[in-house]
């Protein structure tokens, strides 16, 4: 299993999501619980009640970790994502506040240069790169634009000792630039691989229908606490899914605004 499915899971409207991972495994274990009712006696349930117990307890105790393994990579993906898009804006704006350091009539053309490449570069972004990010395929469409903007600010000489001194550390901007656009446009090898997801379903699946081999008293309790039970499973799997894939989705958890702000840079 690839990350496909879980992509195409967390590229749900809101409401879409929340029913296809929450109501489905409400319905699950409803149904399930249903036909388990069915099939056996309540005293054929009472007589398993205690080996079940401790069988549902070592699911449980499955799930738990898989579930941390799953929410951890999540989060961490989402992080560095984040921090990823904060550098690279960052950098840009840092840029763009370094091109009035280059004043007087002899450096007309290059600042023009500079605020165009700057513009060019957030508008390639968010009409290139953002879309095949969003479909799970990043494409380094905006290579040409950040070609243009490094050579923009690399290519510039200085002339008083400020200019000079500012020039270092444009190279430091351009470079931490260059280094969040390559983490930007790699989160999707950074994600969850698809064995991690499909180790995730089957344990919830578990944990939803391992809960019907063992009960006893009142059926509408156990319905209840199934409900239950599946409502934190579903929970878990839709966090787990949008921190994933923190691009995706309506809303989706990261949106190209920083880039959307620099395109007005004048």
């Amino acid at each position: 299993m690839d990350i496909l499915l879980p992509h195409s899971l967390a590229a749900l409207p809101a409401w879409a999501g929340i029913i296809v991972t929450i109501g489905v495994p409400v319905v699950i274990a409803l149904v399930f619980g249903r036909a388990m009712f069915a099939l056996f006696t309540p005293h054929e349930f009472a007589t398993n009640a205690t080996v079940g117990a401790v069988k549902y307890g070592f699911v449980v105790e499955i799930y738990a970790v898989v579930a941390a393994l799953a929410l951890v990579g999540a989060w961490d993906t989402y992080q560095t994502s984040r921090d990823t898009l904060q550098k690279e804006a960052s950098g840009l704006y840092m840029l763009a506040l370094s091109v009035d350091t280059f004043s007087g009539p002899d450096f007309a053309e290059a600042r023009k240069e500079m605020r165009a490449a700057i513009r060019g570069y957030a508008a390639a972004v968010v009409s290139d790169d953002w879309p095949a990010m969003q479909a799970g395929t990043p494409n380094p469409a905006s290579d040409a634009a950040f070609q243009r903007l490094t050579r923009a600010f690399l290519d510039v000489d200085g002339v008083s000792s400020g200019q000079q001194a500012l020039q270092q550390k444009i190279g430091d901007w351009v470079g931490s630039v260059a280094e969040a656009r390559i983490g930007r446009l790699s989160v999707t090898s950074r994600s969850l691989a698809g064995l991690i997801w499909l180790l995730v379903i089957t344990v919830s699946v578990a944990v939803i229908a391992f809960q019907w081999f063992f009960n006893g008293g009142s059926a509408t309790m156990h319905y209840a606490m199934g409900s239950v039970i599946a409502l934190i499973v579903g929970a878990v799997l839709l966090v787990a899914l949008k921190l994933a894939f923190p691009y995706v989705g309506d809303p989706a958890l990261l949106t190209p605004r920083p880039f959307l702000a620099l395109m007005e840079v004048s």
